[in-house]
């Protein structure tokens, strides 16, 4: 019988060191899709006093990526894309600090992002199961995992969505169950939870943006990072206990790209004024003005509060320094007029409130 998605699991662990495979113990959150390829990469040979046929077909690389998507329940995989979380001390990826109680901050985006060896990997598991171990089961588990891009996109009508491509370095298939995980108990995030700001000044953590820096009228914002992951094979073959002979030796990220996009109904020409350079602008400026973006949704709390509490539960994802690119405002009879802008982003930092007291 044919199997279904109901019967599907998705978990996923941090890594110790690269590719060393790790027992799955977190949910991703409310999966929504999963599309994992591998790879043969079979290479055709014909020879010199043969047929018009191939001669022979032998295995090339192996390689592994996908995608997912699901619900933003927690943060815990948002580290895995922006490379540590930085909230004690200078050093990389040093783990959060005490909110207040049982509560930390989480700070992901440092301007020295982990070097190769050190950026964050995961092990992912995608399960098929069927109730009883045996050939109708499939569990595929993917080691040496990394997110090449991550999107977060927050949606009116939809709860807060994250979109992840990654590449693998080898996959291990077997007959056995899914891995048992506790699944998330909080809601997802959703539209009504959030605001977004355009704000003069630096924004951190606890920073309060005047109220008159909110951007009404927001239908859509789209986010994403890009690590521009790069895989290298080499003729030696296996060089640690970690490597499969055929699959990929390193995968090394690169500089981050970011993209982000805001769609709005039309209300003024204030958003026009800052493409063109800057506020009250009417023509083209010799010289573009920048803002920080912030989109922030607050599921229980208030950032910058005065008193901190335990119950504070809450994400800000603040875009330094950002300018318009491009901007678009259609007309169509009977349609609301639209406004879509898209960011030029020159960084980012994530700022998570929770009860998780280590994204490791």
């Amino acid at each position: 019988m044919v199997n279904t998605g109901y019967k599907q699991d998705v978990a996923w662990a941090n890594e110790t060191a690269y590719g060393s495979a790790a027992l799955v113990n977190q949910s991703l959150g409310l999966v929504q899709s999963i599309n994992p390829t591998a790879t043969n990469n079979l290479i055709k040979v014909r020879t010199l006093g043969g047929t018009r046929d191939y001669n022979n077909i032998v295995p090339g690389k192996f390689e592994v990526s996908g995608s997912f998507e699901y619900f933003l329940q927690g943060a815990a995989f948002l580290r895995q894309a922006i490379g540590e979380d930085t909230g004690t001390t200078a050093t990389i990826d040093s783990g959060p600090r005490i909110h207040t109680g049982a509560s930390y901050l989480h700070v992901m985006g440092s301007a020295a992002s982990p070097i190769a060896d050190s950026f964050p990997s995961f092990t992912l598991e995608f399960a098929d199961d069927e109730s009883t171990v045996g050939t109708y089961n499939l569990l595929r588990r993917y080691d040496g995992c990394r997110v090449n891009t991550l999107a977060l996109s927050a949606t009116i009508d939809e709860p807060v969505k994250i979109s992840c491509d990654w590449i693998g370095r080898t996959e291990t298939i077997s007959t056995a169950g899914a891995t048992s995980v506790a699944e998330g108990t909080a809601d997802p995030y959703v539209f009504y939870q959030g605001q977004v700001y355009l704000q003069g000044t630096a924004v951190t953590a606890y920073t309060v943006p005047a109220t008159t820096a909110e951007v009404s009228e927001v239908n859509s914002f789209d986010f994403s990072v890009n690590n521009n992951l790069e895989a290298t094979w080499y003729i030696s073959g296996t060089t640690d206990t970690y490597q499969n002979l055929r699959a990929l030796k390193t995968l090394i990220p690169k500089g981050r790209d970011y993209d982000g996009t805001l769609n709005l109904h039309f209300a003024d020409k204030s958003m026009y004024e800052r493409f063109l350079g800057a506020v009250s602008a009417t023509t083209p400026q010799s010289t573009i003005g920048n803002f920080d973006v912030v989109l922030q949704f607050v599921r229980s709390g208030a950032i910058g509060a005065a008193t901190k509490l335990v119950t504070d539960d809450w994400i800000r994802v603040v875009l330094p320094d950002c300018m318009f690119n491009d901007i678009n405002i259609p007309g169509a009879p009977e349609d609301i007029v639209t406004e879509t802008i898209s960011l030029a982003i020159k960084k980012a930092k994530i700022y998570v409130v929770d009860a998780d007291s280590s994204y490791e």
